[in-house]
């Protein structure tokens, strides 16, 4: 339903944080927020005053899209005055607010597959405005020893033809970080020289402390004023957060463009606070100045506050009004057993046992320091740091070795690309030279996995897709004169192609392209060995989980929103019951009786198995992983309270990891007590959901063959899938006839039901399922 786009982003975590607190406030609590940047100081009285008489002379209606002109005007001769760079009022956008004189210019700029360098740490909104375009951030570290600057040499080095801009941010929100001219100078030498667009973000520009000057990056020559546009705004300097009022200057195409942009969402800005604008830039400066003295005054108070607390060191920052305090001898202890994995979880903690709002500086791109806003009063500091040290001292050292990071992978491509069947024996080939000429003799993987009898060979230039195709099927054995019943070539890095997967049923060839997602391969694979195993034995690949109940085994299908793997947790809960597969099944159905063998050695499990099956999570840290959220800034879910896993010392969030997958060994269940890898089928069960239907229904043999080859089956969301198997590529008749008439055999060898979802809990359908075997 959600857009890709919105899926790429997360709300803000400084609002998110702040709001968290203001809930514990409206409970009652007494919190000290350090979490929000926002001047405790009223807005000047001159500035209230014009607004209110703007508003006496019914100045509210709609302005011109890009600002009133008194305005515009005033904000050129502050430009020119105060920064000394020469704008017209046609260079020159109003908007409501900063934040979205940002979002203006990325959406007028940045373009899908342009990278956008940002120096780390960065304010959170940064990167989730490049990716909400389909631009790429790309992340420049700076060190504290620097004073966290972005330093020349790593600005040259991260250029890349696909560099677009760079966004510079001075003082810098969250560290501080200011830039003498001199520093600026040899900036916007490489950006004039590799021709880099500039985002000069100064809404800091008038909080600097230690007798420290600003410097407009425009104002050092008309080549580099070409290539910046100017960010600023009222919120800070003049306290005017709420009243969101903000400005952009520069290039006149650029800002004619974020006019565009701005006259579709929020058109103009509030008609009064412009009027009051004007003011602002006119007869408040003594106000701004004292602001500026209050905000020194409380900057060296907290800083040697932090710096007294053991363990913890902290940069004295130039402007702004936050600082950084590095926090990394903390993130090794536990409180009360659970680990404090990551600033997160040290914010979490700060939160919930110190009441004191902290930003966690994940947020920003560095994993060892918090963010404290000191935009509150002395008494609030004073209070907030005697808290924040007497919490970080009840932190107790690791009873246990800190769990090791998780072997996790995350792949570009994460979900399954539809595989186009290939019946001609040219294009087969052309594929095939394809994959050959991308198989660098410095990064080829090779490997022989025995699947249901067949040997299925892989050949890849991904470490990833080797490893984990190893890990998942037993290895076979092939002498150097023999060849594999099938072949699989996954090659990455190919030129102009887009992800994609081919199968060649009649060479026993599987192709795939540009994609690291492994259930990819081991979708090919289970299908290539499918056709195999029918071939020599007759053999049934049945796309269905399997239980073993007391030695009678239990075949489980069912289609998307079934609620299968939910039912099939609750069941193994039950005595005596064990997994035998979890979506794929051999069946052999030449003896008297049929018989249902796991083919894989490990299993490829979805992540949403941990929530039906506790242990599956208790080993992720055993397992090979794929593309679950290890990062709380990854994190997209709504969790109540608004804590993350991730937050209380968690290794990873698996709600979050909707694409996520798991290389599980089944044995890791409870060894032989909770898993069998063979079984004898006494019950096929098709999960349906209508709740017109009784919960247990007698379906026959023919009948229910018939309906799993449509797949429609009752309840059913989606598109219908033959078999409920997504591994069948190019089903023609002949094949869904063959296939029909296995799964008319084995339903004819066993009792089949349909088993009715909508009728009952989770847990009242799993022992029903559970009943039917015994």
């Amino acid at each position: 339903m959600l857009s890709e786009r919105v899926n790429r982003i997360m709300l803000s975590p400084t609002l998110r944080i702040s709001a968290r607190a203001a809930q514990m406030r409206a409970q009652g609590i007494d919190v000290v927020d350090f979490s929000v940047g926002e001047p405790d100081f009223p807005t000047p009285e001159a500035i209230k005053r014009a607004a209110k008489a703007a508003l006496d002379a019914d100045f509210t209606k709609y302005t011109a899209n890009d600002g009133i002109p008194e305005l515009k005007k005033a904000i050129c001769a502050k430009l020119e005055r105060e920064n000394g760079v020469h704008y017209t009022p046609d260079e020159v956008i109003v908007s409501a607010g900063a934040k979205n004189s940002l979002f203006n210019v990325a959406m007028a700029v940045y373009e899908p597959g342009d990278d956008i360098l940002i120096p780390a740490p960065y304010w959170v909104s940064y990167p989730d405005q490049v990716r909400i375009c389909g631009a790429n951030p790309v992340f420049i570290p700076t060190r504290e020893e620097d004073g966290f600057k972005l330093r020349p040499r790593e600005l040259a080095a991260a250029i890349t033809p696909n560099t677009k801009a760079l966004v510079l941010n001075y003082p810098c929100n969250p560290t501080g970080a200011w830039y003498s001219r001199e520093e600026l100078e040899e900036i916007a030498a490489i950006c004039v020289r590799e021709q880099i667009l500039v985002i000069a973000d100064e809404i800091y520009e008038k909080l600097l402390y230690d007798g420290k000057r600003f410097t407009s990056i425009a104002s050092l020559g008309e080549q580099i004023k070409k290539l910046t546009v100017l960010v600023n705004g009222f919120s800070k300097a003049f306290s005017m957060t709420g009243w969101r009022l903000g400005y952009a200057a520069g290039p006149r195409e650029i800002i004619a463009a974020c006019s565009k942009v701005q006259s579709h969402n929020t058109s103009n800005a509030t008609s009064f606070v412009q009027k009051a604008a004007v003011t602002a830039l006119a007869q408040c400066d003594m106000e701004v100045e004292r602001m500026r003295q209050e905000f020194e005054r409380r900057r060296n108070a907290v800083v040697y506050r932090l710096r007294a607390i053991p363990g913890i060191s902290c940069a004295q920052p130039p402007g702004a009004f936050y600082v950084m305090p590095n926090v990394s001898a903390y993130l090794d202890k536990e409180f009360g057993g659970a680990p404090i994995r990551n600033t997160y979880g040290l914010a979490y903690y700060l939160l919930k046992e110190a009441h004191v709002a902290v930003v966690p500086g994940e947020a920003f791109g560095t994993d060892a320091h918090l963010r404290i806003s000191f935009a509150t009063s002395m008494e609030r500091i004073e209070e907030g740091c005697r808290r924040i040290a007497q919490a970080l001292a009840r932190l107790e050292e690791p009873r246990r070795l800190r769990p090791r990071a998780l072997n996790n992978v995350v792949t570009k491509v994460a979900d399954y690309v539809e595989v186009r069947r290939v019946s001609d024996l040219t294009t087969r080939n052309e594929l095939l030279a394809e994959c050959e000429k991308h198989l660098p003799a410095d990064a080829y993987f090779e490997w022989n996995a025995a699947i249901a009898g067949a040997v299925v060979q892989l050949r890849t230039s991904s470490p990833h897709l080797a490893d984990f195709f190893q890990e998942n099927f037993y290895p076979a054995a092939l002498e150097g004169d023999l060849e594999p019943h099938a072949l699989i070539y996954a090659v990455k890095d190919v030129p102009g192609r887009e992800a994609a997967a081919f199968v060649s049923l009649e060479s026993a060839t599987g192709f795939v392209f540009n994609t690291a997602f492994y259930g990819q391969v081991r979708s090919l694979a289970l299908q290539l060995a499918a056709e195999a195993a029918a071939r020599s034995s007759g053999a049934l690949f049945a796309h269905c989980a399997a239980l073993d109940v007391g030695g009678d085994g239990i075949l489980v299908w069912g289609g998307p929103g079934s609620g299968r793997t939910a039912i099939l947790g609750h069941a193994l809960q039950h005595d005596g019951v064990r997994l035998v597969a979890a979506d794929a099944v051999l069946v052999r159905l030449g003896a008297a009786e049929p018989v249902a063998d796991l083919p894989e050695r490990k299993l490829y499990l979805k992540a949403k198995w941990t929530r039906a099956v506790p242990e599956i999570e208790k080993a992720l840290e055993r397992s090979k992983l794929e593309n679950i959220v290890t990062d709380r800034a990854a994190c997209h879910v709504d969790h109540p309270d608004d804590t993350c896993p991730l937050d209380r010392g968690a290794a990873a969030c698996v709600e979050a990891s909707k694409s996520g997958r798991i290389v599980f060994d089944p044995y890791w269940l409870g060894g032989g007590r909770r898993h069998v890898r063979r079984t004898v089928p006494r019950v096929c069960v098709a999960l349906v959901a209508d709740p017109v239907l009784p919960m247990v229904q007698e379906v026959e043999p023919r009948e229910a063959a018939r309906r799993l080859a449509t797949g429609a089956l009752p309840g059913t969301t989606g598109k219908p899938l033959p078999f409920a198997n997504p591994h069948l590529a190019g089903l023609d008749s002949a094949r869904e006839e063959f296939l029909r008439t296995q799964h008319e055999r084995l339903f004819a060898a066993t009792r089949v039901v349909f088993l009715n979802t909508a009728i009952g809990s989770r847990e009242a359908v799993a022992a029903r399922l559970v009943g039917l075997a015994r």
